[in-house]
């Protein structure tokens, strides 16, 4: 009966203290950790040109994100907080395609209102530009033109990184570029790792188009229209030599159908875990939703 009584007991206590541990909630890689509709900000008027295209860029900077829309008018870049909140709007730089930032300054990819094919010896074709944040002033601007021009792309520039390791940018250019070019644009891809001066590191070719780029340790991220299995544009992991590892799918966060474009890297919001941002355009002129999906931290 003692012995009954002692085992009642212990049970008792185990039960208390598995009811006491704390519950760590293990969330699958791509899962989507949060979402949110960015403001419609652009002005429509008769001194202010349309958005002409949709969203494009997105960049962590250790706390909150920066968002673009390519225009020929101002008004280009927003600041949000990673929970929607609009914070600063830049004025000074327009046609803004990737962002990136390098930990004191944006970097902002060209998205030309007229992109044409690069040449050998050709200027102002494709560039980026970096950006004080606490003017909005351009720093200085890198030509990649003839970098681009090996492979036919073009000055939009929809996906850019920067790598802290290295201190070094990796570029890609839009898919639509090498529309036209090649049979299957969503089916060939380059991913370009350039110092900040414009010189070529790297040249990635990949098997896939890109549209957005991050590098996360020892591996790439680009979102990409081949989406052969995917509900919606895929996000693919890849290996630092272009070979895919693994993808997921992106989710509706409006309940439309959206489009991945740009993504940046973020380890900060959702720690310990690591999470990708996604600026995710479903509509014109300016719809569009920032998703975070959880990877691996590195």
């Amino acid at each position: 009966m003692l012995n009954k009584i002692r085992l009642i007991i212990l049970s008792a206590i185990m039960i208390t203290v598995v009811l006491a541990s704390p519950v760590v909630t293990v969330r699958a890689d791509g899962n989507l950790l949060r979402g949110f509709d960015v403001p419609a900000l652009t002005p429509f008027g008769q001194n202010v040109l349309p958005s002409l295209y949709w969203p494009i860029g997105v960049a962590f900077d250790g706390h909150n994100l920066w968002y673009s829309e390519p225009c020929s008018c101002t008004s280009d870049i927003f600041l949000t907080s990673t929970t929607g909140t609009l914070l600063n709007t830049l004025h000074e730089v327009n046609q803004a395609g990737g962002l990136a930032w390098d930990g004191s300054h944006l970097w902002v990819g060209s998205f030309l209102k007229n992109p044409f094919t690069c040449t050998t010896g050709s200027t102002q074709c494709a560039f980026l530009t970096e950006v004080d944040v606490s003017t909005g002033n351009p720093i200085k601007v890198v030509d990649l033109s003839n970098i681009f021009a090996a492979d036919q792309e073009c000055g939009l520039i929809s996906g850019l990184e920067f790598d802290a390791a290295s201190g070094a940018l990796w570029v890609t250019p839009n898919v639509g570029c090498l529309n036209g070019i090649v049979p299957d644009a969503c089916a060939v891809g380059f991913l370009y790792n350039v110092d900040t001066s414009g010189n070529l590191i790297r040249r990635v070719p990949l098997n896939l188009g890109a549209f957005g780029a991050a590098k996360v340790g020892s591996n790439l991220y680009i979102s990409s229209c081949q989406t052969t299995g995917f509900a919606q544009r895929p996000i693919y992991k890849l290996a630092l030599d272009g070979t895919p590892i693994s993808a997921f799918s992106t989710v509706s966060v409006s309940g439309n159908r959206e489009s991945a474009e740009d993504i940046s890297f973020d380890p900060v919001t959702f720690a310990p875990n690591c999470a990708l941002w996604v600026n995710q355009l479903y509509g014109f002129p300016f719809d569009a939703s920032l998703a975070a999906y959880q990877i691996p931290c590195p």
